[in-house]
């Protein structure tokens, strides 16, 4: 234990199980960071003097040995040193006793914060890439292009087409992007060397860590740096929940779709029934839609522990982790199986003109038609309604309607050559070419990061 000299009694077994079982899982992903965050800051006091070169030199060793030892999949958790920082430490002191100087001017509380910074820009980036694959998933799929139904209220409004349905989706993931850009920013921020609370008196050089591990900027007033912890969590966890809800949208959209017949899913993303030899069921779109709810119960985990904690830090801002850790689990698998399933979904066009038709979809178009012909907009709209009573009284639809009967009920006069145009159902004008880009942003991240990360242990 890092703190033992306070206690005259070691901690219940019990106690370490609840405060660090899960926690320990929860650090695995942090070992990297922590080992990098730790080589920073051991380079920061010899630069500043306050570790000699030898003993430093010889932490940065250990360090190094350390990370080959993990990136080998050797270096192991355990509930009873707590946590990574911890087992980083001892693990350190176990190769040389100076180890027992590498957490001066440090804390916890800005040391864990750091990790999660570090931790969180890399997810940001890999999030970004794989919001970027799903965009190239409804790009592929656009190329299928056919007419398409377009609901309101759930019922037959207008006919698209397939590519400006994709296009509608590739914009807003657009500004999913967009919002894991601006968390990017400020997660990029370095809060190491705000202490446990109140800075340190010691002589370190915050702007020399903020450059060696790759950050914008330093986070200033170390009170508000460790109150912050779960703050950007929270922010990335929202951005998350945007990404969730698209996807829960289009599920429900194809699971909609598939039932009626107007999109084919294919069976190799089926599962089928126990008892019911006949049933396809699309189950993943299913839990698409239900792991939503649980991106928006990680938010509300965050929020509603960060509520009622005071400045400072405080234990509970701990389960913030697990709430991060577990939605950018689910979003990310949901994206992935997402991306794979859209370009190899098929249109039943004959069943989506059916669909189209029987909901009458080209009324607007009509309406719009007579408005042309100098009649008042409201005036027309009441004229096609009539002609869908009449229709629907004769069993008919447009296409089975000729331009003679539709003159006659709404006592216009439209062409033959004018009716067959309106009532088409093609939409040549909604055809879309998505264009999208790959975002920059990310891999230039992305490498800046991972030379970084090669300084460090290189050095």
């Amino acid at each position: 234990m890092l703190w033992g000299g306070r206690f005259s009694k070691k901690p219940k077994e019990a106690l370490l199980e609840f405060n660090s079982g899960e926690n320990v899982t929860l650090d695995s992903r942090l070992v990297t960071y922590d080992i990098l965050g730790s080589v920073a800051h051991v380079k920061m006091l010899k630069k500043q003097g306050i570790l000699q070169a030898k003993e430093a030199d010889e932490i940065l060793n250990a360090l190094k040995q350390i990370y080959k030892k993990s990136e080998n999949g050797e270096f192991e958790l355990t509930k009873d040193l707590e946590d990574v920082h911890t087992a980083v430490e001892n693990a350190v002191t176990k190769i040389t006793s100076n180890g027992k100087n590498m957490h001066i001017a440090r804390s916890r509380n800005d040391q864990v914060l750091l990790d999660m910074r570090m931790y969180m820009r890399d997810e940001i980036i890999n999030l970004l890439e794989i919001i970027s694959s799903m965009q190239e998933a409804l790009t592929k799929l656009s190329k299928k292009d056919s007419v398409f139904p377009a609901y309101t209220h759930t019922r037959i409004a207008q006919p698209i087409t397939l590519s400006f349905y994709c296009d509608s989706y590739v914009k807003s993931l657009d500004r999913d992007k967009g919002r894991l850009m601006d968390c990017y920013k400020r997660v990029n921020q370095n809060p190491l060397g705000a202490g446990a609370v109140a800075g340190t008196s010691w002589n370190i050089d915050r702007k020399y860590t903020t450059e060696l591990l790759g950050f914008e900027s330093v986070q200033e007033n170390a009170l508000d740096t460790i109150s912050s912890r779960g703050e950007m969590e929270a922010e990335f966890v929202f951005a998350l929940s945007m990404v969730m809800m698209k996807l829960s949208k289009i599920s429900e959209e194809l699971i909609w779709l598939s039932q009626k017949g107007l999109v084919i899913i294919p069976d190799d993303y089926c599962t089928g029934s126990s008892m019911m030899p006949n049933k396809k069921n699309a189950d993943f779109l299913e839990l698409i839609r239900g792991r939503t709810a649980r991106i928006y119960g990680n938010l509300m985990h965050i929020l509603i522990t960060l509520k009622g904690t005071p400045s400072g830090y405080n234990s509970d801002s701990q389960e913030t982790k697990y709430a991060l850790l577990s939605a950018i689990n689910t979003t990310t698998l949901a994206i992935q199986i997402m991306a794979d399933v859209l370009p190899k979904l098929e249109i039943n066009e004959s069943k989506v003109k059916e669909e189209l038709e029987q909901g009458f979809s080209q009324a607007t178009e009509i309406a719009d038609l007579l408005v042309k012909k100098g009649i008042p907009f409201r005036d027309s709209h009441k004229l096609v309604g009539e002609l869908i009573q009449y229709c629907e009284s004769k069993g008919k639809v447009f296409g089975q309607t000729s331009s003679t009967e539709a003159n006659k009920i709404m006592n216009v006069k439209l062409s033959e050559k004018e009716w067959i145009a309106t009532t088409s159902l093609l939409r040549e004008r909604l055809k879309t070419k998505i264009t999208f880009q790959k975002s920059d942003f990310a891999e230039n991240e992305k490498r800046k990061l991972e030379k970084i990360g090669q300084n460090l242990i290189g050095a």
